[in-house]
């Protein structure tokens, strides 16, 4: 027989339990001052934990953020998934409903997301900025596969082929969208995601029209 998994003894669980405060405290003042604006003197104090123990498992405040945005996507895409269509659903309607659970993602992740805009468009290191293209990358390619599902009743090929030509666009919007609601718009997130789900579906019939170019 195999020998037993290993249980995680009691300073393993600490040393996680430590971990985690610290991404807890780095998320929460890089979300509001930015990477350059947090010190690790900062997440020090808000997580009450000395920087020996920031530095033990992190090594540096790069690390810091690395971990804080692999978390952050982690939990941010193990949210965002393709839903199966109902039975009878039309496109549009997969479409709407779809785009609102995007938009409720989106609500329940603002300080992962916050920071996310924040290094986009701040003027960081190339290893930053390579990170941020990274989930940039994988936001985009769930997407993709998002619209994709909501499309398949198209045809495979056509629902790859349109998806690929509007996923920018639909991405814009999400970006639009989250940055009107961070600036107070009295527009709720579950109208904005059904009007993006108007335009993108709009814009996916014209597509569909398009013929393919032969190679």
């Amino acid at each position: 027989m195999p020998p037993a998994a290993k249980r995680p003894n009691k300073r393993m669980a600490q040393g996680a339990r430590s971990r985690d405060e610290i991404l807890d405290a780095a998320s929460r003042m890089m979300a509001t001052r930015g990477f350059e604006g947090t010190s690790v003197a900062d997440i020090a104090r808000e997580s009450g934990l000395p920087n020996s123990s920031i530095y033990w498992h992190f090594n540096s405040k790069a690390g810091i953020l690395a971990a804080v945005m692999e978390r952050g996507a982690e939990r941010f895409f193990a949210d965002v998934r393709p839903s199966p269509a109902l039975p009878d659903e039309t496109a549009d309607a997969h479409l709407h409903r779809a785009l609102r659970g995007v938009g409720e993602v989106f609500v329940a992740h603002p300080e992962f997301l916050r920071l996310f805009v924040i290094l986009l468009l701040g003027n960081e290191s190339d290893d930053i900025r390579e990170i941020v293209h990274r989930v940039r990358e994988r936001g985009r390619q769930s997407l993709n596969t998002l619209l994709q599902a909501t499309l398949g009743s198209w045809g495979e090929a056509t629902a790859a082929r349109v998806s690929d030509r509007i996923v920018d666009f639909a991405l814009a919007g999400f970006d639009g969208a989250f940055l009107a609601l961070q600036a107070g718009s009295p527009t709720s997130h579950e109208i904005l995601m059904s009007q993006l789900a108007d335009s993108v579906m709009e814009l996916a019939r014209g597509e569909r029209e398009v013929q393919p170019t032969s190679r």
